[in-house]
């Protein structure tokens, strides 16, 4: 799967066209970058080190290798987000763990709220992704390296049944490393909570431990 990862990806998602509501597409270079240059210079998605690039600059960055490709997902007839899945082994995030066999990395942004925001929206979408990471195109493991100032995404990722495992320094970002099985993503799901909530702390490492946000409606990794 390493050798092979986007055409692998891709021709399995050519029947899957919908998970839980959201439509996922390959993105189209001419179609979706207006769009993604909107969502990169909002202040949230500073993470993404992309504000105030080009059409061009953006273009060269998101453009599909080998290794790695993105895809828009739709709801509602609406692009809501869009989802970048990569080969560990060909990426930085390779030199700081032993990448196995079935690794998927993964960076998201989520659009701007269109209106009121919708509570609980943004986990639907990284639920989503994780179920077709997981289970459909039967990926081992999901693999994540938020940074560590983004305190929102890391309630996310807890909820959905991301784990830290260490503290790492990439050459953009201090960043945290986690992963998400099938297995710990149902763990997850499964998981009473008053709130509906896994808290953040859970998923770190308790030197690693870092701070509980509100409740949110759209974050971005």
């Amino acid at each position: 799967m390493a050798s092979q990862f986007s055409s692998h990806c891709l021709t399995q998602l050519t029947a899957i066209t919908s998970v839980n509501g959201f439509q996922f597409r390959a993105l189209d270079l001419k179609q979706d970058l207006p769009t993604l240059q909107s969502w990169f210079n909002q202040e949230y998605a500073q993470f993404w080190g992309m504000q105030g690039l080009n059409l061009a600059a953006i273009e060269n960055l998101m453009a599909a290798t080998q290794h790695k490709f993105a895809l828009i997902g739709e709801w509602q007839g609406k692009s809501l987000f869009m989802v970048e899945l990569y080969d560990p082994a060909h990426d930085e995030i390779g030199h700081h763990y032993r990448v196995a066999p079935g690794d998927c990395g993964m960076h998201l942004i989520i659009a701007p709220p269109d209106g009121k925001p919708i509570s609980g929206l943004s986990f639907k979408v990284m639920d989503a992704i994780a179920q077709l990471v997981l289970e459909k195109l039967a990926f081992n493991r999901l693999v994540v390296e938020p940074d560590q100032l983004n305190s929102k995404i890391h309630r996310l990722n807890s909820r959905v049944g991301i784990r830290y495992e260490k503290a790492i320094q990439l050459s953009t970002k201090a960043a945290f490393l986690g992963f998400c099985t099938a297995a710990e993503r149902q763990l997850a799901s499964n998981t009473p909570s008053s709130t509906g909530l896994v808290q953040t702390t859970s998923a770190l490492p308790s030197t690693l431990a870092a701070p509980v946000t509100s409740p949110m409606t759209l974050s971005t990794l």
